[in-house]
């Protein structure tokens, strides 16, 4: 990909920073199935689902990977835009990470420079290729205005709180969370609600419970984590569990105190984790929207009675185990500077 955008650019003498600018504002993630294909004109980023500014990339060869992280919002419509954009890729760039340029900015910068812009209206442009509509991903997933989530291939919904962001990260392991909704950034951490969908295998939820006990327990005697409560209960004829815990992070010296609450739902042959993570301090301000997705979480299951799982009402939450790695995760992106090359 090529990328642009970036105001500092226009000095040289703070190319060491280049990368790293932005408009002086945010702009929320607006993100599409729309594929990253070639001439994919997206919002660059950081960590932080609503972090873009002034910074865009174009592809230059298909990057499926970006799909459904990003903003796309335009491509490219001529053959010469296209020949100007192998060109753009095809400059020799600076890789000596230890070097005073950054990486990855063209040796000879001035032959990407960007000399005039004009907007013009579609009817003054000629030679307009017949693209016809961008490629979109197929997906089991759906996600309206109003904020309805729906994934027929784990087979939950819920509706997400106004100005939250919903994403479905990488499944890289097992253990990573199906879903995860992303509050707003308050005190330099982020709110997550998250959910973890899997197959019980046979397996009771009490021996859940116990092996997923026994993967705290090194955090739990290093003073890491400590469980605040637990019980065994009743949601809709389902069998669940609750627990509620807080644990300690130091992040550049600074101390976050964080708080969880998990609710663990035993659903015939699966296992549905839910987890709302906060800062301790902040924890009760995200309750009620907490609360609000649980009243509207719905399974595609049915219990052996027949009834579908609907309307759970408690102020509980799932997933301390996923939600400290997110937690940390978030912690530490949160804190690097906008590198371009690190964002894809």
């Amino acid at each position: 990909m090529i990328q642009g955008g970036d105001p500092l650019s226009k000095d040289s003498r703070l190319i060491q920073q280049w990368g790293e600018g932005d408009a002086g504002y945010t702009i929320d993630a607006e993100f599409n199935n729309i594929k990253h294909k070639s001439g994919i004109v997206s919002m660059a980023r950081s960590a932080d689902p609503d972090s873009a500014s002034s910074q865009f990339f174009i592809i230059h060869k298909d990057s499926f990977f970006l799909d459904k992280k990003y903003t796309v919002f335009g491509r490219l419509i001529t053959q010469e835009s296209y020949d100007v954009l192998d060109a753009l890729a095809s400059l020799e760039t600076t890789k000596d990470v230890n070097s005073a340029v950054p990486v990855d900015i063209p040796l000879n910068y001035g032959d990407a420079e960007i000399t005039s812009i004009k907007i013009k209206n579609l009817s003054e442009i000629s030679n307009i290729l017949d693209l016809g509509e961008p490629e979109r991903i197929i997906s089991h997933s759906v996600i309206d205005d109003e904020g309805n989530y729906s994934n027929t291939l784990i087979g939950f919904s819920f509706h997400a709180p106004e100005g939250w962001t919903i994403q479905e990260p990488e499944k890289t392991q097992p253990e990573v969370s199906d879903v995860v909704v992303l509050g707003p950034r308050i005190d330099n951490f982020t709110a997550v609600i998250s959910f973890l969908v899997e197959n019980s295998n046979g397996t009771s939820l009490k021996d859940h419970i116990k092996d997923t006990r026994q993967n705290l327990q090194p955090i739990i005697d290093a003073g890491r984590l400590k469980i605040l409560s637990e019980e065994d209960t009743k949601i809709k004829d389902y069998s669940a569990h609750i627990t509620e815990a807080k644990g300690g992070f130091v992040l550049k010296d600074k101390i976050f105190i964080i708080k969880y609450k998990e609710i663990v739902i035993e659903n015939n042959d699966k296992f549905y984790t839910l987890t709302y993570t906060n800062q301790e301090k902040n924890f009760d301000t995200g309750i009620s929207q907490f609360n609000a997705v649980l009243d509207s979480f719905e399974t595609t299951s049915k219990p052996k009675g027949g009834i579908p799982v609907t309307n759970f009402q408690l102020e509980i939450g799932i997933g301390i185990a996923i939600a400290i790695a997110v937690a940390a995760t978030i912690l530490v992106a949160k804190r690097k500077k906008k590198q371009p090359k690190q964002k894809f």
